[in-house]
């Protein structure tokens, strides 16, 4: 259980990153078309109005690349902690004994770009269902894994290695 509340603070870390991009995003919209409302060739009379102008794009400019910077480490930051989240997934369903009716249990990986996370197994039979959490740290179970279980870490991991 204590798994899934990782799992669901990182899906909120993600939308809360998203929300700010995209806050981002559409503030600079509205400098641009300020920008273009300060500055029009139409104003330019004199030399001394080119050169004004020059200097406003300058100072624009050197506020944007300050932007940039300041985006860029916001976004090695995200990246740093994205990379212990639980993006890769592997998902294996199978019929369990001839007692259950269909593919109805499965194994489903959650891992990070570190080999860490947990395998969900749900087992279901005819008259009953049993969920198992396993841990996984570099790969690797603390206790015996099924081969399903196993097979639905390989997936995940393959996909953290694309």
């Amino acid at each position: 259980m204590d798994y899934l509340i990782y799992a669901l603070i990182s899906l909120a870390t993600s939308i809360i990153v998203y929300i700010v991009m995209k806050f981002v995003i559409f503030s600079n919209r509205k400098k641009i078309k300020e920008l273009k409302k300060e500055i029009s060739i139409d104003d330019v009379k004199t030399y001394e109005d080119v050169i004004g102008i020059l200097n406003k794009l300058l100072k624009k400019v050197n506020e944007n690349d300050r932007s940039i910077i300041k985006l860029d480490d916001i976004c090695r930051k995200i990246d740093s902690k994205y990379s212990f989240s639980y993006k890769n997934t592997g998902l294996v369903r199978y019929k369990y004994s001839d007692d259950a009716g269909g593919n109805l249990s499965f194994s489903l990986a959650l891992m990070d770009d570190h080999k860490n996370g947990i395998v969900l197994t749900e087992i279901s039979l005819i008259d009953s269902n049993s969920l198992y959490v396993r841990h996984i740290t570099n790969g690797v179970s603390d206790i015996l894994l099924m081969d399903e279980e196993t097979e639905a870490i390989k997936q995940a991991t393959e996909k953290s290695e694309k």
